[in-house]
């Protein structure tokens, strides 16, 4: 995975118009965040063959070994206010999930928010970090972690967790990934709202699921029944009442499996 070779074939009108690649960082969140600062263009792609210090949402860490996996971040400087950013969560999980499907046939749904599995393993996770004020978003740090050639575990997550390569019986290509997702990704931008809910939707890994919810307030089970416009997740708990899940309040988990 290069520089060079992901630009070779690249067709995108500004997502990944420049890339900023590294053996190795602690963070490609954090490097996005500090060249957005100073000035980086909208669509530059901060990229890392390894990690040190890879994180998941709610401070979770991201193990990112060299030569195994993607592990990236997208500057994106979107013209919206902040209480439109979870939107660009969900279009990013639908480019994502997109690209692994294009490139590799492989069935990636999206578990609310923002996991991507296959046959109820996770292969992706996403991180949105933004810069904003009260009225306005300066920027936000796409991260993108996606395991591709990995073929063993951490036994916490052996259970959860999977790879492209395994599930497709194959070596994919980092470079086409990579590719594949800047390319959906500047689509999805194209969409209007009701479109990219349609499609999210379409590939929604948790409506129909039993699941758990935990919040701050309490843990209930029920039933995925839907996700709303704004990209929230409706739950009919178990004693009948149908409630509104907003991603930055809860854990969501499956009954029966990751999913």
């Amino acid at each position: 995975m290069t520089k060079e070779s992901i630009l070779t074939g690249l067709e995108t009108a500004w997502a990944g118009c420049e890339i900023v690649y590294f053996d190795e960082t602690d963070s490609t969140n954090r490097q996005a965040r500090i060249l957005a600062m100073e000035g980086a263009a909208h669509g530059t792609l901060v990229l890392a063959d390894r990690q040190t210090a890879g994180r998941g949402r709610r401070g979770r860490g991201w193990i990112s070994p060299a030569g195994e996996g993607i592990f990236m971040t997208l500057i994106v400087r979107p013209q919206a206010r902040p209480s439109q950013a979870a939107k660009m969560s969900l279009s990013l999980a639908l480019a994502v999930a997109r690209a692994i499907r294009r490139e590799t046939g492989l069935d990636a749904r999206i578990k609310w928010p923002n996991d991507i599995v296959i046959g109820g393993r996770k292969v992706c996770g996403l991180l949105l970090e933004m810069d904003a004020t009260a009225q306005k978003i300066n920027s936000i740090a796409a991260g993108v972690g996606i395991n591709v050639h990995q073929t063993r575990f951490d036994e916490e997550i052996a259970h959860t967790a999977s790879s492209l390569d395994l599930l497709a019986g194959r070596r994919i290509s980092r470079n086409a990934l990579v590719r594949a997702f800047l390319a959906e990704f500047e689509r999805a931008q194209t969409l209007c709202d009701e479109e990219m809910m349609c499609e999210y939707r379409g590939l929604s890994a948790t409506i129909g699921q039993r699941v758990q919810v935990i919040a701050l307030d309490g843990t209930y089970t029920g039933t995925a029944k839907g996700i709303t416009q704004s990209g929230s997740l409706l739950v009919e708990d178990d004693a009948g009442a149908l409630r509104e899940v907003l991603a930055a309040d809860v854990s969501v988990r499956g009954i029966m499996d990751y999913v």
